[in-house]
């Protein structure tokens, strides 16, 4: 079974990445083909929105859904439970380019704790502006018993920074979503391990077949490619 660990939710009936548009995609790679699903990035994040299109989606399970958080706003820590309480979502999102802050700053702080305390994983957009990977790495540091997810692994700039920060921070793993370059998916496995190694298509932005495509291009073996493609992210998410 693939398990992709980020992909994004359309409210739109008709819009790029609906809900039947996303499973097309899987199904082209696979039937079992499951997904991390995030709502739409924008300023105020759209979880209930998410939630109440996949209520009654005859193939909800195809989809793990997981809560996108804003910290600057008032009441993202309620947000953030509503999520994990009511709607049952198995992770997190923070996207510091989009909502103005450095992700080590002390305003991710109380998410990341509760995040800690539900047992959920938390993926962030790597980039600059404000999610540099050694700022990420910074964040790893104060929150050890936190899986975080680097969101691009830091491609295609911040490889030699991605790597040094995840050399460093044992919580920190490698989300490879929009990342073509084999050669860096090998140089992760051999420096960091593929333990640590969680695929992603950033679908509907990218192609799930195109995606997994640069995996038969590395030297990783099945086992660790099984890893890779689903096992690690399981075990991260708590889902068999």
């Amino acid at each position: 079974m693939i398990i992709d660990y980020e992909t994004y939710f359309n409210p739109e009936p008709k819009g790029f990445g609906n809900l039947d548009r996303l499973i097309k995609l899987f199904d082209e790679v696979s039937r079992d083909y499951r997904a991390v699903l995030f709502p739409p990035v924008t300023e105020i994040p759209q979880n209930k929105e998410m939630y109440e299109a996949l209520r009654n989606y005859p193939k909800k399970n195809r989809f793990i859904p997981c809560a996108f958080i804003n910290p600057n706003l008032y009441g993202s820590l309620e947000e953030l439970e509503t999520c994990v309480r009511k709607y049952r979502f198995k992770g997190v999102k923070l996207m510091p380019t989009r909502h103005r802050y450095n992700i080590d700053c002390i305003v991710t702080h109380p998410v990341m704790k509760r995040a800690g305390e539900l047992g959920l994983p938390v993926t962030i957009h790597s980039s600059s502006e404000g999610g540099y990977p050694s700022l990420i790495g910074r964040l790893a540091e104060k929150f050890p018993d936190v899986p975080i997810i680097m969101d691009h692994a830091g491609y295609r700039y911040f490889r030699a920074e991605a790597v040094e920060a995840g050399k460093k921070y044992k919580n920190l793993y490698f989300g490879m979503s929009l990342v073509t370059e084999p050669d860096y998916i090998d140089e992760v496995a051999e420096k960091i391990g593929p333990v640590r190694i969680i695929y992603g298509s950033n679908a509907e932005g990218g192609i799930p077949k195109i995606g997994l495509m640069v995996y038969e291009y590395t030297r990783l073996s099945k086992e660790e490619k099984d890893m890779a493609l689903g096992k690690n992210l399981a075990r991260l998410l708590k889902i068999s």
